[in-house]
């Protein structure tokens, strides 16, 4: 900067740089280093990750902190069913792992696959599959390593446990079509959905990369095919459909969830599937633009060909399906703002719920993570929209019950995403929601967040 620049400029530039957190305005150059030069005004741009200067007490070096703007809400009314709702900030930590779609067995029990894993004494995975037996309060999770902050993410949970080993998915077939995932010469996956009926679990995996977007370096989903366990995860049939099942924009399929194996499902017997993706045909891990919808009958779910897409409703009520789906009509649309891991059945208010999230930057607009900036390959605390929609039936209309523009935790951790509602933890005005965040270690800054399958009370005003 010049002599003619000021504290105020420097606040400016910060502000207008979607990384930066704070800064510090030098008025004489200091001994700051860098491309500061003694005698002359320099400007330094902190982000989240660099730790903040401490200024000593009759310093004449002016600092800031950077405010978080609000960002755009999801083009649908407030809720007139469900008023409004209260998001616990309180939390409860299970075991390592992200995505978590989860359903509620045959057994009583529920189960869930968790992406990105590593569980005490086994080896990191792609994704595990877990049985969770009990309540929210019940998980009976204990740290590994007390006083370690590196482990604090990989807790030994007495009922959350592995079903089968901890890299399910393996084979030369899947490779074909998924990317390695390393450390392991293993498919690159990710957990999409799981859903019991008549005994049988069905989980949706969907083959994933890292990184491949122009703009945004958004990571991306699909192919995506359905494997069955008669054993409640202990073995799959990885196989029971073609593993290009689903791709482009069907990449990320997603159950909604009724009751126990599907009980208080739909009586003419359809399954639905909501499918998030974006226009130009891609379904990425974050920041979609809109959601189409499937269905099948039951006993066909294993079968493309039997599954259909809304294309509209009609003035008489009437709803038009088409086994089509480059023809079929958005259900919800938030262009560059949507991201959908679960939807639920909620007996209590006889409402379909869905958590929708995305990642923003301090201009509240979506910057999804893995974005670099100046300095840094990713963000160290992403900032989460997190928004609660309802509807009275699947393909809606929706309508909005809750909106936070920074999800955090009641420790200050932030960034939380995939959110989903277990259907065994739903009461009559209220459920709990399990989402994780990303990620610890030395290269993030304190607070660190929370590797897990974390947990959060939702009370709804009803």
């Amino acid at each position: 900067m010049n002599v003619h620049d000021s504290s105020t400029q420097c606040g400016i530039l910060c502000c207008h740089d979607w990384s930066c957190e704070s800064y510090e305005y030098h008025p004489d150059g200091g001994s700051v280093g860098g491309n500061c030069t003694a005698g002359n005004p320099c400007c330094v741009f902190r982000d989240d990750i660099d730790p903040l200067v401490e200024i000593d007490a009759g310093s004449n070096v002016i600092t800031g902190t950077r405010t978080k703007l609000s960002s755009v809400s999801p083009p649908y009314p407030k809720s007139t069913a469900i008023p409004s709702a209260k998001v616990g900030s309180d939390y409860i930590l299970g075991v390592n792992g992200d995505e978590f779609p989860i359903t509620w067995a045959k057994d009583g029990n529920q189960y869930t696959g968790a992406g990105d894993n590593q569980q005490p004494g086994l080896p990191t995975s792609p994704a595990s599959f877990f049985k969770v037996e009990g309540g929210p309060t019940e998980m009976g999770c204990v740290k590994t390593s007390p006083g370690s902050p590196s482990k604090d993410d990989e807790p030994k949970c007495s009922n959350v446990t592995l079903q089968g080993p901890p890299i399910p998915v393996q084979g030369d077939e899947v490779l074909k079509y998924c990317e390695p995932w390393t450390p392991h010469p293993v498919p690159n996956i990710k957990s999409s959905a799981v859903l019991s009926i008549n005994g049988t679990l069905y989980w949706f995996v969907s083959c994933f990369n890292y990184g491949d977007d122009m703009v945004f370096n958004r990571q991306r989903y699909g192919p995506a095919w359905l494997m069955t366990s008669t054993d409640y995860g202990v073995t799959w049939n990885v196989t029971a459909t073609p593993i290009d099942m689903f791709e482009g924009q069907l990449g990320a399929p997603r159950f909604v969830q009724y009751g126990m194996d599907y009980e208080g499902g739909p009586e003419d017997g359809w399954v639905y599937v909501y499918f998030p993706c974006t226009y130009s045909g891609a379904a990425f891990f974050e920041n979609n633009d809109m959601i189409l919808l499937g269905r099948v009958q039951m006993d066909r779910i294993l079968d493309r060909s039997a599954y259909e897409f809304y294309y509209g409703t009609q003035s008489d009520g009437a709803v038009t399906w088409v086994p089509d789906h480059s023809i079929a009509r958005p259900i919800w649309e938030f262009p560059m703002m949507t991201s959908v891991q679960q939807v639920n059945f909620h007996f209590g208010t006889k409402r379909y719920i869905f958590a929708n999230w995305a990642w923003i930057s301090y201009d509240g607009h979506p910057r999804p993570d893995h974005s670099p900036d100046e300095k840094n390959p990713r963000t160290g605390h992403q900032r989460t929209q997190l928004t609660l929609v309802e509807a009275p039936n699947p393909w809606g209309p929706f309508s909005v019950f809750y909106v936070d523009d920074d999800w955090k935790l009641a420790d200050g951790s932030t960034g939380a995403y995939t959110p989903v509602i277990p259907p065994a933890w739903q009461g009559q005005s209220d459920f709990w929601i399990a989402s994780t965040q990303c990620c610890t270690g030395q290269y993030f800054a304190k607070p660190l967040n929370h590797y897990n399958f974390i947990l959060q009370h939702v009370q709804l005003e009803v």
